[in-house]
């Protein structure tokens, strides 16, 4: 099988090049990212460093391939530009790519944002893409994953790992019983596998984990693996959310926005649908999980 990754070198990207080359897998990647690209060089695959929101010669790329995974895409920027240029400008142009190639099937990442009460420039965005691959015509499957976690993972759960490495105590919003669905990356890869081999015909699917978590617990799990003496500091969530922005203002590392801060205290559920039983996915545990992550 002839498979294009779009901004395929990203968190998401590199595990799924790692699961692919186990097997016989033809695999390009386009990104944008020259050094997010480096971390490719140890397989046998093919790169090319593209802006994908500029039209460009790399559409030439996409001759003779059976299947696109689209994973381009902008999570957090303090202006709405990015947003607009890797969400919107950079899926109209690997659609239209695709299209032109004859490509038959279009795997798409959407997020579960999308399903949220947030609303920021990235969920908006994020749904937008949806609806421009829904109207392309070509066979779609869309994902709409929440939290995902596992190696090579500087945000979310590896932002986390790292920021309680540092200090002892772990400052958490309010009571922290906000629940959680997260899953491990390679959970995810193993069902882009699954759907690539059996294609389900326009579908669109909302991917979380199968079991709910608290904030507090996955918080217990991580300080838990790291060892030491760790402990969790519970903050209300005004005090929390001051206190996020001026670390990250200081460190000059912005990972995390205050509309993110909403979404996770917001006691969201997402849909609980049993994707692992129709795609056989053999699901990883968070402590399972995270254990990976620090070996």
């Amino acid at each position: 099988m002839n498979i294009i990754i779009t901004g395929g070198a990203g968190f998401v990207g590199r595990n799924l090049v790692r699961i692919l080359t186990l097997n016989n897998y033809d695999i390009t990647v386009l990104d944008k990212s020259v050094k997010n690209l480096g971390c490719l060089t140890q397989y046998n695959i093919k790169t090319l460093c593209e802006d994908l929101a500029d039209k460009g010669d790399w559409s030439r790329e996409f001759e003779g391939k059976d299947v696109v995974i689209n994973l381009e895409a902008q999570i957090s920027s303090p202006e709405y530009d990015p947003f607009y240029r890797n969400n919107i400008i950079a899926t109209k142009n690997v659609i239209e790519a695709a299209r032109k190639a004859g490509v038959n099937k279009f795997i798409h990442f959407s997020s579960a944002a999308v399903l949220s009460i947030r609303k920021d420039d990235y969920a908006k965005t994020k749904s937008e893409g949806e609806e421009l691959v829904k109207n392309s015509g070509m066979e779609y499957c869309i994902l709409q994953p929440s939290i995902m976690y596992g190696p090579t993972d500087d945000k979310n759960i590896g932002f986390l790992i790292n920021f309680a490495k540092k200090i002892p105590m772990f400052p958490i919003p309010g009571h922290g019983k906000w629940p959680r669905q997260p899953i491990y990356i390679d959970d995810m890869c193993y069902l882009i596998v699954s759907i690539m081999n059996n294609f389900p015909h326009n579908k669109v699917y909302s991917i979380n984990g199968k079991d709910i978590i608290y904030y507090k617990d996955m918080i217990k799990i991580v300080l838990k693996e790291i060892g030491g003496f760790k402990f969790r500091l519970f903050l209300p969530i005004s005090l929390f959310k001051f206190l996020m922005m001026s670390y990250q203002k200081l460190t000059g590392n912005v990972q995390f926005t205050p509309d993110q801060v909403d979404s996770l205290t917001s006691e969201e559920i997402f849909p609980n649908y049993p994707w692992w039983d129709e795609f056989n996915i053999k699901i990883t545990s968070f402590e399972e999980g995270v254990r990976r992550m620090m070996e």
